[in-house]
C-alpha cells in the first residue's frame, strides 16, 4: 500500500504546485496598473513582471523614448491586455492630472494599481550641495510620489473603486542616510512617511499604500559608481552583492496583488539584508 500511496501523494503535490505557479502568474490579471518611471531601472522591471502577471500596463516616464522602449519589452500574452507609453513630469501637478486623465480616457477607468518609481539623484556633500539640487531631487522624488498619489487616489475614489493598490519605491537610505546623498535621502525619507499616511487616510476607501526599500541595486544610478566604491559596499551586504531590479519587482508584484489583500502601511526592505540589526 505504501508503494501506491507515495506517488499518489507526489502527484497532489506536483498538481499542488503547478496551481498555485499558475495562480501566481497570472495575479494581476485585468488590472490597469500605472507606472512612473517606468523607462529604465526599477520601474521597467516593475513594467515588465506586471505584463507577465496579466495586468495592462501604462509605462509613464519624462523619457518618452524610454518609456517607448519599455513598451516594447512589455508581454501582451493574456487575453485583454492593452499597454501605453505616455510622458509625464512627475514634479508638476498639470502634468500628472494630465496623465490620469488620458489613461482614463482611454481605458474608460482609473488606474487600480500605481508604482511610484520615478526618481533622480544629484549627490554631493552637505557643505557644497547648491540648493537647485537639493530641490530637484526632492521635487522629484517625494513631491512627485505626493502628485501621483493624490491625483490616482482622487481618480480611484470618484470612480467609487472597489479596491486600489497604490506602492512608492523609497529606499533603504532613507532609514540610514547616506554620505553624499542629503537630498536623496530626505527624499525617501519623505516618501515612506507620506506613504503611512497614505495608508491611514485612504483605508477607508479600499485603497491600500505600501513601500518598497531597495538597497543598492544594479540600475542606470549605480553604473555612475565607481568599481571601487561597488566592491566596497557588496563587502558590507549579508548576502554579498548588489540586487537586481527584478527582485523589487517581485516585491511591487506581491503588493499590487490580492495575495497582500490584508497589508497596508509597511515598508518592505529589499536590501540583501543591508543595515539589518
Amino acid at each position: 500500500m505504501k508503494a501506491f500511496w507515495r506517488p499518489l501523494a507526489d502527484i497532489r503535490s506536483y498538481y499542488s504546485t503547478l496551481y498555485t505557479s499558475m495562480a501566481a502568474s497570472s495575479r494581476l490579471i485585468s488590472r490597469l496598473t500605472l507606472v512612473t518611471g517606468g523607462g529604465s531601472g526599477i520601474g521597467r522591471a516593475v513594467c515588465q513582471r506586471f505584463a507577465s502577471e496579466g495586468a495592462s500596463v501604462v509605462v509613464a516616464d519624462r523619457n518618452e523614448e524610454s518609456a517607448n522602449q519599455t513598451l516594447e519589452l512589455l508581454s501582451h500574452d493574456l487575453k485583454g491586455q492593452e499597454h501605453l507609453a505616455l510622458g509625464v513630469d512627475v514634479s508638476s501637478k498639470d502634468s500628472v492630472e494630465k496623465l490620469v486623465t488620458s489613461i482614463q480616457r482611454r481605458y474608460f477607468q482609473p488606474p487600480t494599481v500605481c508604482v511610484n518609481a520615478a526618481g533622480i539623484t544629484q549627490d554631493e556633500f552637505i557643505l557644497k550641495m547648491d540648493e537647485d539640487d537639493f530641490d530637484k531631487v526632492i521635487k522629484i522624488n517625494l513631491k512627485g510620489t505626493f502628485l501621483v498619489t493624490q491625483a490616482v487616489s482622487k481618480a480611484l475614489v470618484s470612480a467609487g473603486a472597489a479596491k486600489g493598490s497604490i506602492i512608492t519605491v523609497g529606499s533603504i537610505v532613507g532609514k540610514v542616510g547616506n554620505i553624499g546623498q542629503v537630498n536623496y535621502s530626505a527624499s525617501k525619507a519623505g516618501v515612506e512617511g507620506l506613504t503611512r499616511t497614505a495608508a491611514k487616510e485612504l483605508s477607508k476607501f479600499g485603497i491600500r499604500c505600501n513601500c518598497v526599500l531597495p538597497g543598492f541595486i544594479s540600475t542606470p544610478m549605480t553604473d555612475k559608481v565607481p568599481e571601487k566604491v561597488i566592491d566596497k559596499l557588496t563587502a558590507i551586504i549579508p548576502m554579498g552583492r548588489m540586487g537586481e531590479p527584478a527582485e523589487v519587482a517581485d516585491a511591487c508584484a506581491f503588493l499590487a496583488s490580492d495575495d497582500s489583500r490584508y497589508i497596508t502601511g509597511i515598508s518592505i526592505e529589499v536590501a540583501g539584508g543591508l543595515f539589518i540589526g
